[in-house]
């Protein structure tokens, strides 16, 4: 069973429809992507997905269970995470502070949420490095570590990406994306929204959006092989 089940997705603003019967699904320990332009309707397909729009038609599961009706923190408490595009690094805090906050809404004991800090800093050793530093402090490749390890220490059943690699060195896209291949490996599951091609590399299986529909899907070394198609619906 999918760990996530997107069928027939319609949603959008005001009345403006952008997603025309989105389908994708991602299974447990897996890292899809999610490739298209801009306008393409990828953010607004994670928007809807994690309850910040409406579903007007179709249906969304986590783990089984229908995500209907159900509120952003509820689908947040239930193992759906998001990491929305732009690095939401709160500047006037540490390092330490702004990891702190992934922590909020645990209730398995301080124990175990210190193991998951010390566990992430071995993974993001910038971040252990500068741990007690002001977040303004940070590279900006450094801040986007810092939203995803903050992200991971949720603990969310499944991770949802907006864009990790924007406004990026190519050096730095290469990182972090290694990252998040030491992450899936942990057993971590990932859905990576992006315009970067380079994602084909990391990924088990890829979705192409184009105007919010996605007629094409596949395994991503598969794709990846495509170059014609890949580029004709990155509009590259």
């Amino acid at each position: 069973m999918a760990l996530l089940e997107v069928n027939d997705l319609v949603s959008g603003y005001g009345s403006l429809e952008v997603l025309h019967g989105i389908s994708l699904n991602v299974d447990e320990g897996e890292i899809v992507s999610v490739l298209g332009a801009n306008g393409a309707g990828k953010t607004t397909f994670l928007r809807a997905v994690s309850g910040v729009l409406d579903t007007w038609s179709g249906s969304v599961r986590l783990a089984g269970n229908d995500l209907a009706g159900m509120s952003v923190e509820r689908r947040a408490a239930a193992g759906l995470g998001h990491l929305p595009e732009g690095r939401g690094v709160f500047q006037n805090l540490t390092v330490r502070e702004n990891l702190d906050l992934g922590t909020v809404l645990r209730r398995d004991g301080a124990a175990a949420v210190n193991a998951d800090r010390e566990r992430l800093l071995g993974i993001f050793p910038d971040l252990a490095e500068k741990i007690r530093d002001g977040a303004s402090s940070l590279s900006g490749g450094q801040q986007q570590m810092l939203a995803l390890a903050r992200a991971m220490l949720t603990r969310p059943k499944l991770l949802m990406i907006d864009e990790l690699s924007f406004g990026l060195a190519p050096f730095l896209v290469d990182e972090l994306f290694n990252l998040v291949t030491d992450l899936r490996d942990e057993g971590n599951t990932f859905l990576l929204i992006e315009q970067n091609a380079q994602v084909l590399d990391i990924s088990d299986r890829t979705y192409v959006f184009q105007t919010g529909n996605n007629d094409i899907s596949g395994p991503s070394a598969e794709l990846r092989q495509s170059h014609d198609l890949v580029r004709s619906y990155l509009g590259t």
